[in-house]
């Protein structure tokens, strides 16, 4: 079995291979539809140097990256523990957890971590590989090869949901998108766009990966005003005049 490192670095490689790279283009295309109203200062991507084409479209000018391995960006790139991340708390407008979670050993510390960052009705962006789809379906045999993504953790949308909210989000909206075969060959790869263009306009659940976008819950708290009341007046003659 991979450790989290190793398996960061087959990851990373897999994304230079036609079917990663085909995958990494149409989620970047998914979410640059999104990121248009996703307004803030700060933007923080958990995950690989790759994913920042995600963002291309994003009005949040300071963008950072958080990453287990040294790379090469045109953004800051922070090299850390994304359970522990050297963040101030309350300082970040977007946060987006590129196919993170998956190779996470504790993911649900990933996401508390994420929520401790962000502001106030902030927003953050997840991708996650979708375990029920021909993905799923063939990392079933593929899982014990060790190679990516097979050998990652796909989670599914209910369980995702159900740890969001338990932490404090609330869910704005959920996109799938990947729905080419798992297959290695360029040519096999392109000739899948328009299950792709038909599989996105239909909204089909069974993508090879879905985003989901939600926001940090912020609770209001409504002060309570004293209730005013009209004085009682007594009738009875209690007091007598003086001289």
């Amino acid at each position: 079995m991979f450790n989290k490192h190793q398996a960061d670095l087959a990851f990373r490689q897999w994304l230079l291979t036609p079917l990663g790279a085909h995958l990494l283009a149409v989620e970047a295309a998914r979410i640059n539809s999104i990121v248009p109203t996703l307004f803030g200062y700060n933007a923080v991507i958990l995950g690989e140097p790759d994913y920042l084409a995600a963002l291309t479209a994003s009005p949040i000018k300071s963008k950072a990256i958080v990453t287990l391995r040294a790379a090469t960006c045109n953004v800051p790139l922070i090299c850390s523990r994304l359970d522990k991340l050297p963040i101030l708390s309350d300082s970040v407008d977007l946060v987006y957890l590129a196919h993170c979670l998956e190779f996470a050993s504790n993911p649900h510390e990933v996401l508390r971590e994420a929520y401790r960052i962000m502001r106030p009705d902030g927003h953050i962006l997840i991708s996650m590989f979708n375990p029920f789809s021909i993905w799923g379906l063939w990392r079933n045999f593929a899982k014990f090869s060790g190679n990516s993504p097979w050998s990652a953790n796909f989670m599914s949308l209910v369980r995702l949901k159900d740890w969001l909210a338990l932490l404090g989000f609330d869910i704005m909206r959920v996109n799938h998108f990947g729905y080419c075969w798992p297959v290695k060959k360029c040519d096999t790869v392109t000739r899948q766009t328009k299950a792709e263009y038909y599989g996105q306009k239909l909204e089909l659940p069974c993508g090879a990966a879905y985003v989901v976008e939600a926001s940090k819950r912020v609770i209001a708290f409504t002060p309570i005003k004293p209730i005013w009341t009209e004085p009682e007046i007594i009738s009875d003659d209690l007091a007598e005049p003086t001289v």
